[in-house]
């Protein structure tokens, strides 16, 4: 009986035990999926969280090959979050799997020293009945990424065209053209081939990203492929093997989109809904041994997934006594891959010391809302000490006798000074001179640290950028398009009208890899923005006013320039955007 009670208390302790067992699993190593309701023909995205404290251990992913294929290579990103006061660091393994049978499939656990994952179950249906618009050989699908998004959240959106035959040359499949919303294209086409009720097909697959800009429906209007295709029929009367052509239209399925406003308990001024955000600092020197006149410079990185680097916001300082704060131009860089955008926002600021002693720069903290698990996080950089010593300086002589010093000038026989009075005189020149030279130092470091950028324009990019002729009236070769753009925002934040325009048309030259682009007019054509055809105009107004530049909004001229300098470079990479003849060959 004893040994039975034994028993059970054992198992009762056990099973008490079980919250704390998981909730250390889910801490330090968990797996999750985007999905688990899927068809037989979609791909869902596992990811697989390792804490830092495991080390660099990686997960084995040879138990996925029984009932899944994976699509594509590992890709990874690290993070760093405090929820709380609780402190995580982490790496996320992301893997694209295809399930190869119906039914219930397993995603097996995964294990790293200690620590193991919960194995998580896929239902996996047939796939869908297509739409073939009346036409067994080709047809297209249209699929989005959620039905429910928050406002500026993106929303991946794919279109894929099935086709077994080939097709003529000057097929054409359209944009979608989204209201309230910017859309963008993710990367070139792919092409693969899928069988499809037994019959293999070609499918080429076309992936867009759109962040709705306000709350509310948003409706994603059908897109359009167009095509003709040769058909060879058998012997008529007047022709042997005659070719007929038919046209092919095709249009893809109407999606409404339910887009949520930002929550109510969001605290932060700037609204950052993403998959994903981590912040990083780093230091150009040691800040614990810092002397009066030294600089350093922290450099704080901001990096989201999901979300596009224009929206990420700078980092403010307030003034504080006995340092000086010298931000500089930000970095914004925009990359995407299969799981959409990821922006990046760079800030370096250099600090100078101007008094001894210890400064505390508070800590950074920026909110942002997880879109994945639909909660409030914050990504944090803890607050950081300064100390700075004293500056090297000559040792200061004793101070004179004052009542000597009087003494000697009121029994003084002759008019010579005395040597209490020569010491003090010569003393207070020491000083003087210091402290003038102290003030000179300091005003040409900080005059030298807010123009480098633009020196640097004026000294070598300018020449570079210049168009020149040779006697062959050859023209210079264009710059390059991001180094083009970073001299554009040094002239919108401190240059004249004048070197804006210039920077402006170098940058157009770059960017549109034309070397005729001469004038305003002409990079107003290439772009196509309206909104920085109109600030153009407002630039060259201000050209020739009294007070130039005085009414030129610069920080919407450096958004618009941000915003074609994006499109015109998706553009390039992925060559001609909607034109889809050389994926199909004859």
């Amino acid at each position: 009986m004893v040994k039975r009670l034994l028993t059970t208390l054992g198992l009762a302790l056990g099973l008490l035990c079980l919250p704390l067992v998981a909730q250390n699993d889910t801490q330090n190593l968990s797996a999750f999926v985007d999905r688990n309701e899927v068809t037989l023909n979609e791909i869902i995205t596992l990811t697989i969280r390792v804490d830092n404290s495991l080390g660099n251990s990686r997960p084995s992913l040879s138990g996925l090959n029984r009932d899944f294929e994976q699509i594509g290579n590992v890709s990874t990103r690290s993070s760093y979050t405090n929820i709380n006061g609780t402190v995580q660091s982490f790496v996320d393994y992301i893997v694209r799997l295809r399930p190869l049978s119906t039914g219930a499939l397993t995603i097996p656990a995964f294990r790293i020293n200690n620590e193991a994952t919960a194995p998580i179950r896929i239902n996996v249906g047939e796939p869908d009945q297509v739409s073939n618009a009346g036409d067994s050989e080709i047809f297209i699908e249209s699929s989005v990424s959620k039905e429910q998004i928050y406002v500026q959240e993106q929303l991946l959106y794919t279109i894929k065209l099935y086709y077994s035959i080939s097709f003529d040359q000057g097929a054409q499949l359209t944009s979608p053209q989204v209201a309230n919303a910017v859309v963008q294209q993710l990367g070139s086409d792919e092409t693969y081939s899928e069988i499809v009720s037994g019959i293999r097909f070609n499918v080429t697959e076309r992936k867009f990203v759109i962040f709705p800009q306000s709350s509310g429906e948003l409706t994603i209007p059908p897109v359009y492929f167009t095509a003709t295709v040769g058909r060879r029929g058998g012997l008529t009367r007047f022709f042997n093997n005659r070719t007929s052509v038919r046209e092919i239209n095709l249009a893809s399925d109407t999606h409404a989109i339910e887009v949520l406003g930002k929550p109510a308990n969001f605290p932060g001024q700037t609204w950052l809904p993403a998959a994903d955000l981590s912040i990083e600092e780093s230091w150009s020197g040691p800040v614990e041994s810092l002397a009066i006149g030294d600089s350093v410079t922290r450099n704080i990185r901001l990096t989201a997934t999901g979300l596009s680097s224009s929206l990420l916001p700078g980092i403010n300082y307030e003034d504080m006594s006995g340092l000086k704060f010298y931000p500089d131009q930000p970095v914004r860089e925009d990359s995407a891959d299969d799981l959409g955008v990821t922006g990046s926002r760079t800030e370096g600021i250099a600090i100078v010391p101007s008094e001894a002693g210890e400064f505390v720069i508070p800590e950074v903290v920026v909110p942002w809302w997880n879109t994945t698990t639909n909660t409030l996080e914050r990504a944090v950089i803890p607050a950081r000490t300064l100390r700075v010593m004293p500056g090297s300086a000559p040792a200061q002589p004793p101070a004179p006798d004052i009542s000597s010093l009087n003494r000697d000038i009121q029994t003084g026989s002759s008019g010579a000074l005395s040597p209490s009075t020569q010491t003090s005189g010569l003393y207070l020149f020491w000083i003087t001179a210091t402290a003038v030279f102290a003030v000179a130092w300091l005003f040409s470091t900080t005059m030298w640290m807010r123009n480098r950028r633009l020196l640097a324009f004026m000294t070598t990019a300018t020449p570079a950028m210049m168009p020149r002729k040779t006697e062959t009236t050859r023209m210079a070769p264009t710059p390059n398009a991001d180094s083009a753009l970073k001299v554009l925002h040094t002239a919108i934040s401190r240059g004249s009208a004048a070197e804006i325009k210039h920077c402006l048309i170098a940058w157009g030259k770059a960017l549109y890899q034309d070397n005729t682009l001469l004038t305003l007019g002409q990079l107003v054509q290439s772009s196509g923005d309206t909104e920085l055809a109109g600030l153009l105009a407002e630039l060259e107004k201000s050209l020739y006013s009294i007070n130039a530049a005085d009414g030129l909004d610069r920080s919407r001229l450096e958004q618009a320039v941000n915003r074609v300098h994006r499109l015109g470079r998706s553009s390039r990479n992925s060559g001609k955007k909607y034109s889809l003849p050389p994926l199909y060959k004859n």
